[in-house]
C-alpha cells in the first residue's frame, strides 16, 4: 500500500502542467483513518522521509486557531510539504465545532475547513 501513495504522490509532483492545463486546481489530500496507535504519523513520516518532503503541523484541535488563521497558516505552508492534520476527528460533531460551555477560544468551521483545504483560495500544489 505505501508504494501505491508514494507512486501516487511522485506521479502528481511530475504532472503540475497537466492540472494547469486542464483547468483542474492542483492539490492532493489523503485522509488516514485507524486507532490510535495504528500508525498513521509514523506512516506519514516515513513518506516525507522517502520523498524528503516537509512536514508542516497543525493541531485543529488546541483551540487556537480559527477559519481565517487555518487559511493562512495553509496557504503560508512551504512549498514540497506535507500539511498534517492531527486528530481532525476530534473537532466536529456532525459538522459542528466542539466547544465547551463558556469557552471562548477560536474554533474552526466545518465549512471553513473544507474551503481552506479545497476552496477558491487555497493554495495549489
Amino acid at each position: 500500500m505505501s508504494g501505491d501513495i508514494i507512486d501516487d504522490i511522485i506521479n502528481f509532483q511530475n504532472s503540475s502542467e497537466w492540472y494547469i492545463n486542464n483547468g483542474i486546481p492542483y492539490r492532493r489530500g489523503y485522509l488516514l483513518h485507524g486507532p490510535p496507535g495504528t500508525g498513521k504519523t509514523s506512516f506519514i513520516l516515513a513518506i516525507a522521509g522517502k520523498l524528503r518532503l516537509n512536514i508542516c503541523y497543525l493541531n485543529l484541535s488546541s483551540g487556537n486557531i480559527d477559519d481565517d488563521g487555518l487559511n493562512r497558516a495553509l496557504n503560508d505552508a512551504p512549498a514540497h510539504s506535507i500539511i498534517l492534520l492531527e486528530d481532525i476527528d476530534s473537532i466536529f460533531v456532525q459538522r459542528h465545532s466542539i466547544s465547551q460551555e463558556g469557552n471562548q477560544k477560536a474554533q474552526i468551521t466545518f465549512s471553513g475547513l473544507l474551503n481552506a483545504l479545497d476552496g477558491v483560495r487555497s493554495q495549489e500544489g
